[in-house]
Formats: C-alpha cells, structure tokens, sequence
C-alpha cells in the first residue's frame, strides 16, 4: 500500500536519476575501488620516474598529449569558421652577428629572470640566432613559419636536430624578441654605444 506522503517515482524528472556509472559506483565494493585508486597511484608514479629517467619517453608522452589536444580542437572546430593564420613577425634585415649584438645587449639590460638565465649560455644564444636567420628567411612568403619547417630548415642549414617542443619553446622565443621592447624588433634601440 503505497502512502499519501510517498514521492511519485514515476514522476521523477531525468535530471535526477543515476547513469548506469553512478549506480555502479555507489553500489561498487569500496575494497575493489581502493584498491583501484592505489594502483592508478602506482601506474602514475611510475610513469613520472620513468618520465624523468627517460628522456625518449618524456617526449612521446608529450607527442601524445600534443596529438590528443590537436584531435580535441580539430572536433571542437568543426562548424566554426576557419581562423586566419597568424602573421609572421617582422624581424628586421639583420646580419647575424648583428641579431647576437643586440640580443646580448638586451639581455644584459633586461632584469627578468628569463634573460639573467639566458645571459651566460653561449649555445642557447646561438640557437636563437640560427633560428632567427631560418625563420626570417621562411617568413619571406608572408607566412608564419610551420614548427615543421623551422626543424627542417635549422637541420638542413646548421646540422641542428631539435624536438618539437624545443622548436615550439625556439619559434615563442623569436616572435617574443621581436615585439616592441624586444632585440628583433624594428625599432628597437640598444643601450649607448649602438649596435656592436
């Protein structure tokens, strides 16, 4: 005999009934979900040490995140008008030694932990200025240079293999050193004494 004051199953909306997952976790054996937890605990510990140990690893799971992201946007996008590719930035017609001149000068002006850190790596800098040289030369077609073809280019022109975040953190590096304030822009003025 079903009571006055009983609720009407039969007219509980949707938006308050359990999926089929919800039923099965709250009706799960707590023994079998904490054991569950510890061994996603343990696959992820493992997984960071050998990150760390492991170099080729590290970057196939960054490869695979990117990927991931890459599928997640391109389903994202669908039915969205396309975006104008971005334009590339206008580094000015520098020789290298001239872009070298006066990324020094801006990194010994500059008192952000990012140019104090870069200010005694001789190589880092020289990989700037090579990507410098490769990406003005790409970006004579009015395009922003591809990652891909940055890596090609700096291959094929310095012997130089870098992974794609490298390339990525290169490509940044170069567009953000060419804003105004930075050592590629146009207009940028170095400190007295000019462009060594």
């Amino acid at each position: 005999m079903v009571r006055d004051d009983d609720p009407d199953l039969s007219a509980t909306p949707d938006s308050f009934r359990l999926t089929a997952d919800e039923l099965a976790f709250l009706l799960g054996d707590p023994a079998a979900q904490t054991r569950r937890a510890e061994r996603n605990a343990r696959a992820n510990r493992a997984r960071t040490e050998r990150r760390h140990a492991d170099p080729s690893y590290a970057e196939r799971l960054r490869t695979d995140e990117r990927e991931r992201q890459r599928r997640r946007r391109a389903k994202a996008a669908i039915g969205q008008p396309e975006r104008e590719p971005s334009p590339p930035a206008p580094l000015p017609a520098l020789a290298p030694e001239d872009a070298l001149a006066r990324l020094t000068a801006f990194l010994e002006q500059a008192g952000t932990p990012q140019a104090m850190q870069l200010r005694g790596r001789a190589e880092a800098l020289d990989r700037y200025v090579e990507g410098f040289v490769v990406y003005r030369a790409l970006a004579a077609t009015g395009e922003r240079p591809t990652r891909g073809a940055l890596a090609a280019a700096l291959k094929a022109q310095y012997g130089r293999s870098l992974t794609p975040s490298q390339i990525q953190n290169l490509r940044d590096r170069i567009e953000g050193f060419a804003k105004p304030g930075g050592p590629w822009h146009p207009h940028f003025q170095p400190p007295s004494g000019g462009d060594r």
